[in-house]
């Protein structure tokens, strides 16, 4: 569903306050017409985080987080639009009926629901094992690893029993079958035909989504050590490999608070680190990191601190990590450790003191990128990764600096790397690499704050007292506005008309006007009985700049006229009737 179409989001807007819904995660107070507290989108402790009930929007002055009921909820839960929706809508018990789908597509939602409700109810089987007699042998394994039980609960962790067919024989029970249970990837289909459990003997760890339905597992073998350490879950209609991380779901709010995530490469390891607190904790789910990855944690935040073992594989894994986020423009840093240690050993033996110094003296990415590129690389095999990496930044602006650090590092003549490179790039981009290019961005809109004071000033005032806008028309307005942006704004906000909706405004601006619309709006309310007194003020002014304007015009017309025999005397005369008009103007003000 679009969410442009509007009728499903007002329906819940009229059934879920917004203030009920961010008193669920910060403390609100009334403030005049407001609700205020400290934002839960970044560390502080004054109310800075203001809630306007009335119009159903939220606004934080410090760092300038802003939106509606929607845009908190995906927010402070990291969840995606139509994850948001679909969670909000049962909550308001609001249908999302409205779109019309095809058989396909039904079929695709029914078995993704069935597929999610089987892995419930696996992973409430795992967790059943788990404090049963039988899963004695995993709660002495979780006991040598010092888990503590705030952990284990908070994390659903489980035991597959030891057994062909624990789980398949439960699944019949719950009311599937065991061709469903094989298509989901939780049993497997022996060469005799008959199921059997994919996971045995295993300690098991959920990995959920972002709304925190289960979608998959990973499990650790106990006590076989023929058997492989690990395994995972294979795709199925609800779960790619690669796509997901193992914890963001519990480590999302962490995430959002601190700005930034740690990522890491085991399920232990995440489980260890959130018993240290270090909430915003997520594992690569035993594999590479990927694109995909590191483009879901860049809804999150935009730093990421990588952490690694420091032998030679582990520095090779941060290498590749490295080039991935940074050529999505994210910063990281690459906390590797010592050999023969890892982040569950260095915690419980020396405690969150031996971590911090490690993160503290952490390297850049793009710095341990030289620093490996210097000690392992061949001069021609630095020379290839750097212009590899090079084209792989998605953001040209960000391409001089790059391409000055890393010539700088490594001794390459940065001047030579600028031309290679400028071949292989779009034309855009190549002006960036070369050095030409300019450093504004485009594409996302108009970014009103930072504009022209006149201009800002009186849209301003025109989002304070939007009824107000037929007489600012009146006044002149719309012709004396000399940003895109600006013009763009009013002729949104006329549109209204005087019996405006802010709901129907807010739904046609694009983001950098929402946030002006939004910043503006959340400002105390000026004094009663001002508002004649402000815009009056603007009618004049606007009335001013008018006449300023015929002025300048008028002085350029004579000018360019009074020294041709031939001039048009009717249009002298206008002329300097509107530079008569002005001055009388002027008297009368003194």
């Amino acid at each position: 569903m679009s969410r442009d179409s509007g009728a499903v989001t007002r329906a819940i807007k009229s059934r879920i306050n917004i203030v009920d819904v961010v008193k669920r995660y910060v403390e609100l107070r009334r403030m005049g017409n407001r609700w205020v507290a400290p934002c839960p989108f970044h560390q502080e402790t004054k109310p800075s985080f203001s809630v306007n009930e009335e119009e159903g929007f939220f606004y934080c002055f410090g760092c300038q987080a802003a939106g509606d009921l929607f845009d908190f909820y995906s927010r402070v839960n990291g969840l995606d639009f139509k994850e948001t929706l679909a969670q909000l809508a049962e909550e308001a018990g609001v249908q999302l009926n409205e779109v019309r789908t095809d058989p396909r597509q039904d079929k695709e939602r029914s078995l993704r629901k069935l597929t999610l409700n089987m892995y419930a109810h696996a992973s409430k089987h795992y967790q059943r094992n788990l404090v049963s007699p039988a899963g004695a042998i995993c709660r002495e394994y979780l006991e040598r690893r010092k888990l503590d039980q705030a952990i284990i609960e908070s994390f659903e962790l489980g035991w597959s029993l030891q057994e062909w067919q624990g789980l398949a024989n439960s699944l019949p029970q719950a009311g599937f079958t065991l061709r469903q249970g094989e298509e989901s990837g939780l049993l497997a289909r022996s060469d005799r035909g008959s199921s059997y459990d994919r996971f045995r003997g295993r300690l098991m760890f959920p990995i959920k989504n972002l709304s925190g339905q289960v979608i998959a597992f990973g499990g650790r073998i106990i006590g076989d050590e023929d058997a492989a350490k690990y395994i995972n879950s294979t795709d199925s209609p609800v779960y790619k490999k690669g796509d997901n991380l193992y914890g963001l779901f519990q480590a999302r709010r962490g995430i959002s608070a601190k700005k930034s995530a740690i990522l890491t490469e085991g399920y232990m390891d995440v489980l260890t680190l959130h018993q240290y607190g270090y909430t915003n904790a997520c594992g690569a789910l035993g594999t590479a990191l990927t694109p995909e990855q590191v483009r879901r944690l860049a809804g999150f935040c935009s730093r990421l601190e990588l952490l690694f073992d420091g032998d030679a594989p582990g520095r090779k894994a941060a290498m590749r990590a490295c080039e991935m986020v940074l050529a999505k423009g994210l910063r990281c840093s690459v906390i590797t450790l010592p050999e023969g240690e890892d982040i569950d050993s260095l915690l419980h033996a020396k405690g969150t003191p031996a971590f911090e110094e490690l993160r503290t003296f952490a390297p850049d990415g793009l710095d341990f990128c030289i620093r490996t590129l210097s000690s392992t690389f061949a001069p021609k095999e630095a020379l290839e990764w750097v212009k590899a990496f090079i084209l792989s930044v998605e953001h040209a602006e960000l391409l001089p600096r790059i391409i000055s650090r890393l010539c700088q590092g490594l001794d390459f003549d940065e001047r030579e790397m600028r031309r290679m490179v400028a071949e292989k790039l779009p034309a855009s981009a190549a002006a960036q690499a070369s050095g030409r290019g300019s450093a504004a961005g485009g594409g996302k809109g108009p970014a009103p704050a930072g504009k022209n004071g006149l201009n800002k000033g009186l849209m301003q005032l025109l989002v304070r007292y939007p009824h107000r806008a037929p007489q600012l028309q009146e006044a002149g307005l719309g012709l004396v506005l000399t940003e895109s942006w600006a013009y763009a704004l009013w002729e949104k906000i006329l549109a209204a008309g005087p019996e405006y909706d802010p709901e129907t405004i807010v739904r046609q601006l694009i983001p950098a006007e929402k946030e002006f619309w939004i910043q503006y709006r959340a400002m105390e309310a000026p004094p009663e009985g001002h508002e004649e007194e402000e815009v009056a003020a603007a009618c004049r002014r606007i009335g001013e700049i008018r006449l300023e304007k015929q002025d300048s015009a008028s002085s350029q017309i004579i000018r360019q006229h009074s020294s041709k025999n031939d001039y048009d005397m009717a249009l002298l005369q206008a002329a300097n009737e509107t530079l008569l008009l002005k001055r009388a103007r002027g008297s009368a003000d003194e």
